[in-house]
């Protein structure tokens, strides 16, 4: 790539320097007068329209992940420790899960299926009275007090307890109680109060009983379960003692080393051979947002690079056209020009590039950023303040590195200008 990319920068170079006439280039300052400068310009107005693009999907990317980061979850992710449990047989689970609930380093523990942000996804097919067919329904399998340690609230109903035989869910009963979310309780046609006795039923053609009736108890309100890269979907929940193979528990924010080193000593109590398979829920939150805030970063980086690497182009152009147009200048201050004027003149020649790469690089970055805030389901709205913004950045950054070269040539004596060939 670096010797492709020196052959290719100089190659048209060398090919017009060879290409020079010797009696033409030994005439005082011939060789500043060939060309017109329209490969500089261009290569100009790539380097700035490569700048502005990048800086609109920089800003567009850090704003979105802002953005995502102050959502209301519907529920409480700070302070929760993830275990899995996988290695353990249903009765040991059960004990440790109460052990740990019980014990007075610890705010609480829950068993559950899986837990929010862990990209797991449970479908069951469902049947709904009063349409054909069935249909697959997210499923969430949980503990009694998976709703109160998450602190998702209740909007109707009570939550799933022990205390009701017909609150937990076994493959061979054919009727449990289970809570729906808002959004499903809506997609049935329900409102949260009175979806409250209604049921849905469970198919398993491969279980010993193929059809259970779920009656719903609880609505709770809609909490974005997988994070806010998608919507949240009709689902329901239910006490499934046999698929609650993660416990979440909560731990104080002051005595977290303490509460880990409960953790640890109750789940050796409990496998002593065993290793504890542990991690904190907001790292599964963060991993939603880290390849985004890479690429956010990388972009940054680019930018700083486009720009430098334009602002050197620039000020070549500059350079080379008001060497050029030397004699112009002191004419027209012989004729009356202010040094402002002259200034404010070529300062509106090296704006023109910077306005074709916004007109370039817009559409582009448009069609790029649309299509990246698709795969969020919650996101900003792609304003026209940040094509705004980096182009009148990229303006900005075009002025302060001609200024001074054209404030120089604007206050030059127009005598030695005059006298210039």
């Amino acid at each position: 790539m670096a010797v492709l990319a020196g052959l290719l920068a100089g190659f048209y170079p060398a090919l017009v320097l060879s290409g020079f006439r010797p009696a033409s280039t030994l005439r005082t300052n011939a060789t500043g007068q060939s060309g017109s400068g329209l490969l500089r310009s261009l290569l100009v107005v790539a380097q700035f329209a490569v700048s502005i693009g990048l800086g609109i999907a920089a800003l567009v990317v850090f704003a979105q992940i802002s953005f995502v980061r102050t959502i209301d979850l519907g529920l409480n992710r700070d302070g929760i420790v993830v275990i899995y449990t996988g290695g353990l047989t249903q009765a040991a689970r059960e004990s440790l899960f109460r052990a740990l609930d019980a014990d007075p380093a610890l705010k609480g523990a829950s068993l559950s299926g899986n837990t929010p942000f862990s990209g797991s996804n449970w479908n069951s097919p469902v049947e709904i009275p009063g349409t054909a067919g069935t249909r697959m329904l997210h499923t969430v399998p949980v503990g009694p007090n998976f709703f109160s340690l998450y602190g998702i609230r209740l909007l109707s109903g009570r939550p799933l307890s022990n205390a009701h035989a017909q609150d937990v869910r076994h493959e061979d009963s054919n009727a449990a109680n289970i809570l729906i979310n808002h959004a499903a309780a809506k997609d049935f046609g329900y409102s949260p109060e009175s979806a409250l006795g209604k049921s849905i039923y469970g198919v398993n053609l491969s279980a010993k009983v193929k059809r259970t009736r779920l009656t719903i108890v609880g609505v709770t309100d809609n909490f974005m379960f997988e994070g806010e890269r998608e919507e949240i979907v009709p689902t329901f929940y239910a006490y499934d003692p046999d698929n609650n193979r993660e416990i979440s528990v909560r731990v104080p924010a002051g005595g977290v080393l303490q509460a880990l080193s409960a953790i640890g000593r109750i789940w050796h109590g409990f496998a002593p051979s065993m290793a504890i398979n542990r991690h904190f829920l907001d790292e599964d939150y963060e991993k939603q947002f880290l390849a985004d805030e890479q690429q956010g970063a990388m972009f940054g980086i680019f930018v700083g690079i486009a720009i430098f690497i334009a602002a050197l182009g620039l000020f070549g152009l500059a350079a080379f056209s008001t060497e050029r147009r030397t004699k112009e200048i002191g004419l027209r201050k012989t004729f009356g020009a202010r040094t402002r004027d002259i200034i404010l003149m070529l300062l509106w020649q090296f704006s023109i590039p910077v306005l074709i790469a916004n007109l370039i690089a817009w559409p582009i970055a448009y069609y790029y950023l649309r299509g990246w805030l698709e795969g969020y389901a919650y996101r900003i709205p792609l304003s026209p303040l940040y094509f705004v913004g980096a182009g009148v950045a990229a303006l900005v950054i075009a002025w302060a590195t001609v200024i001074v070269r054209a404030a120089h040539v604007a206050r030059a004596n127009p005598i030695n200008a005059l006298r210039y060939e």
